[in-house]
């Protein structure tokens, strides 16, 4: 190989997304990479700079299956990505040079959308959400976009669990950063979209509720916070047969009724307090009938 192709190879650029479905991908477009490969590219790519043992890389891999076919099955996967992109990009993508270890060769360069999510909240979630900058939210907000769906979506291994959770909870983190912030700053509508993806990965999360109720009501948004409580009671009861949390529901409380005395019940307390006893009259009404129809056919 002369050296302005060696100096070519050095510079490939390979795009591995693994928030969401996994994709590999190179400036001419997708890859199209069989999924063994792709997991294990996955699989390595978690852990960049580093060679894997291939008895530890076919235990966690292939941890249904014997130790011998999870070894012939790690060999199959390797070759597989091996043969594959070298065929479509003309490198190799796996080093075996270690006896024993598999890892990406540090030929390519792997640009992996977890490890640019990860760096991109780190910094500013070291900050409480009152103190972000407008840099900050914005790199925040990036690194949302950044998120497709969970980390290698299709796989429930244990090896990707931990990462998985770990990268969650980084976005959740993000999200409810960036709800305080636009709050802040008098921007309902970028509370509602940042709100509406935090709920939808978790809808029984009242904090994000509260926080959602709090930015609307600094807006003068009264109409949203008495619809959020409403959707965060709703929700609650539907899923766990619950009412919201007492803090919950003096938040609501105070944001509806700021100069109500403190002899005044909550309209909230009361709605919680009818809800309660809805669902206990419905209980007894079922045992009623019960015994009923016992009775019935005894007669």
């Amino acid at each position: 190989m002369s050296a302005r192709e060696d100096v070519a190879v050095s510079k490939l650029q390979l795009d591995l997304c693994l928030l969401g479905a996994p994709t590999l991908s190179s400036s001419a477009g997708q890859l199209p990479v069989s999924p063994s490969a792709l997991t294990l590219c996955a699989y390595l790519a978690l852990a960049p700079g580093y060679e894997r043992s291939r008895e530890v890389a076919a235990a966690h891999l292939y941890a249904d299956s014997p130790v011998p076919a999870a070894r012939r099955r790690l060999s199959t996967a390797i070759w597989r990505l091996r043969t594959e992109v070298r065929d479509i990009a003309g490198v190799d993508l796996v080093t075996t040079a270690a006896r024993n270890r598999v890892g990406l060769s540090s030929a390519v360069q792997v640009s992996v959308d977890a490890t640019t999510f990860e760096q991109l909240v780190s910094s500013a979630l070291q900050r409480p959400p009152a103190d972000l900058t407008r840099a900050d939210a914005n790199q925040l907000a990036s690194a949302v976009d950044l998120h497709r769906g969970c980390l290698i979506e299709a796989c429930d291994d244990e090896w990707v669990l931990a990462d998985r959770n770990r990268l969650e909870n980084l976005y959740l983190s993000a999200l409810d950063h960036l709800i305080v912030f636009h709050g802040a700053q008098g921007s309902p509508s970028a509370v509602s979209r940042f709100g509406e993806l935090a709920l939808a990965l978790e809808p029984l999360r009242e904090d994000i509720h509260r926080h959602l109720m709090t930015a609307y009501a600094i807006n003068g948004r009264d109409d949203l916070v008495e619809r959020q409580f409403e959707r965060c009671r709703r929700t609650l009861l539907e899923e766990l047969g619950a009412d919201p949390m007492p803090e919950t529901i003096a938040l609501y409380s105070r944001l509806r009724c700021p100069d109500r005395t403190a002899a005044a019940p909550p309209l909230a307390a009361l709605v919680a307090d009818l809800e309660r006893a809805r669902r206990d009259v419905g209980r007894l009404a079922a045992i009623v009938e019960r015994a009923l129809d016992h009775l019935r056919h005894l007669a």
